[in-house]
């Protein structure tokens, strides 16, 4: 009877513990520069998009600094998948080159 109770007790604690894998997903944070934006509504297409993207949790979209910055859970969206949503609104979506040390 011990065997059994130590083996249910097992089984439950691995189905926590897999199920709570899920729940360990990282929020990224990634600077997008946007080209081609103009105006309030440019900037405001290219939110709405990237807002109703499954993954988004958080978008600023700047028409000042040509940037969006995007919070996201990275288990459900990626940074290439950000750049083609962008560039889907009409705008380009601009590779940052990594700083040559």
């Amino acid at each position: 009877m011990k065997s059994k109770s130590l083996a249910l007790a097992i089984a439950v604690l691995l189905m926590i513990a897999f199920t709570s894998i899920g729940a360990l997903a990282i929020t990224k944070r990634s600077t997008i520069r946007i080209e081609g934006m103009m105006c309030s509504k440019c900037t405001g297409s290219v939110e709405k998009a990237l807002k109703a993207t499954p993954g988004v949790e958080k978008v600023e979209v700047s028409l000042q600094r040509k940037e969006a910055v995007v919070e996201y859970d990275d288990q459900k969206v990626t940074e290439a998948k950000l750049r083609e949503v962008i560039n889907a609104t009409g705008f380009k979506a601009v590779e940052q080159k990594p700083d040559s040390q």
